[in-house]
C-alpha cells in the first residue's frame, strides 16, 4: 500500500484490501488540514483588516518666489499624511526633491550635495518647509509649479 508524499494518505491499487481504519484515518487527516488552513486563513485576514490601507493624495502648487524663515511653503491635507515627496517644478530638469517622513525636521533636496536642506514643520493635517538660501531651493520659484504626493494609512 502507498502514502501520499504531504499527509500519508493510502493509496490503494487494485491487489490492496480496503480497511476501514485507513479510509477512517484518511478522513481524519484531511479534515484536520482543512481545519488548520482554514484557521490560518481567518487570522491572516483579522490582521489585514487591522492593517488598515494606503491612500494616495496628490495635487500641484504655484511658486511665489518666496523662501526663508519668514515664507514657508505649507500644503494642508484632509489628515496627517506619513510621507510627502514634492518634486521640482514641471517642466524642469529632474531634482531630488522634498522627501518628507512624518516625524522628521530637515530633508535634503539634492542627491549630490546633502548641504542643500528644507526644515520642515509637521502640523495638524499639513506640512510647512523653508529653506534659507533661495527660493530654488524651496521648491517655490515664482510661477513654477510643482507636482507633490501624500501617502497616508487608513483604517477600514
Amino acid at each position: 500500500m502507498n502514502k501520499t508524499a504531504n499527509f500519508q494518505l493510502t493509496q490503494w491499487e487494485k491487489t490492496d484490501r480496503i480497511m476501514m481504519e485507513d479510509f477512517n484515518r484518511d478522513n481524519a487527516a484531511i479534515d484536520a488540514a482543512l481545519k488548520s488552513s482554514a484557521d490560518k486563513v481567518a487570522a491572516l485576514q483579522t490582521a489585514l483588516a487591522s492593517c488598515g490601507n494606503c491612500k494616495i493624495v496628490y495635487g500641484t502648487y504655484t511658486g511665489n518666489g518666496k523662501y526663508g524663515r519668514e515664507n514657508p511653503n505649507k500644503l494642508t491635507f484632509n489628515g496627517d499624511p506619513l510621507f510627502v515627496i514634492i518634486k521640482g517644478s514641471i517642466g524642469s530638469a529632474p531634482t531630488f526633491g522634498i522627501q518628507a517622513m512624518r516625524g522628521w525636521d530637515i530633508a535634503y533636496t539634492d542627491a549630490t550635495d546633502f548641504s542643500t536642506i528644507c526644515y520642515l514643520t509637521w502640523g495638524e493635517h499639513s506640512l510647512s518647509w523653508y529653506n534659507s538660501q533661495s527660493s530654488t531651493d524651496q521648491f517655490n520659484e515664482s510661477g513654477s509649479v510643482y507636482p507633490y504626493i501624500a501617502l497616508f494609512a487608513t483604517q477600514e
